[in-house]
């Protein structure tokens, strides 16, 4: 009798650990952490890569891209239907006018001419939010999420960013994302980088170890 109340013992306690949830672990690079999913829009994004931004010589933040599916190409991304995001982590304090300024200069390095005369008033809207914020400091997070129908809006440590000069965190233009997605995953990105956060490549992740 001891014996049979022990196995039951056994089996419901294997029973308990089955049934337990999977916790997926984070992605750490760099001491920065990048969780498995995040929510936009009542939306699971799921984690499609993550890597660094050298200015220089200089490693400035981490990138994280979160898409509603796994997606390798531009092409795919583009494609897609619903939000994405940028999650930046950054490694260094920079101002909010340095970080206007790389701005300017990849957005425009990643836009046709036709395109940036488009979206002229968002641009100069955008580089009013980064120099809005007098300082960005190591370890602070911010969220870039593009949304189809509504545009950007941003979020540094979880807080709102407020577009200047309105009472709304939207810039409101669907063209506007996509050249900022390109920003990051665009034929001009750095090679490595593009691959790591497409997900064809896992060199700054393994590097990171």
């Amino acid at each position: 009798m001891f014996i049979q109340s022990l196995l039951r013992h056994f089996k419901t306690a294997a029973l308990l650990c089955f049934a337990l949830p999977v916790v997926h672990a984070a992605v750490e690079l760099d001491g920065m952490s990048f969780e498995d999913t995040v929510t936009v829009e009542s939306v699971k994004l799921q984690l499609n890569g993550v890597g660094w931004r050298k200015r220089g010589y200089n490693k400035v933040d981490i990138s994280g891209l979160y898409l509603p599916q796994k997606a390798t190409t531009l092409e795919a991304l583009e494609a897609m239907p619903g939000p994405k995001r940028i999650q930046l982590a950054l490694l260094q304090e920079i101002s909010g006018s340095t970080a206007s300024r790389y701005f300017l200069n990849d957005f425009e390095a990643s836009a046709t001419k036709e395109e940036f005369g488009q979206v002229i008033n968002e641009v100069f809207q955008m580089g009013a939010i980064y120099n809005s914020l007098p300082k960005i400091k190591k370890g602070d997070i911010v969220a870039i999420d593009v949304i189809p129908g509504k545009g950007v809006c941003a979020t540094i440590n979880g807080n709102p960013i407020m577009v200047p000069g309105t009472n709304t965190r939207y810039i409101n233009s669907d063209l506007m994302g996509k050249i900022f997605l390109r920003m990051y995953v665009g034929g001009k990105t750095p090679a490595e980088l593009r691959n790591n956060l497409l997900g064809v490549s896992r060199s700054m992740r393994d590097a990171g170890k």
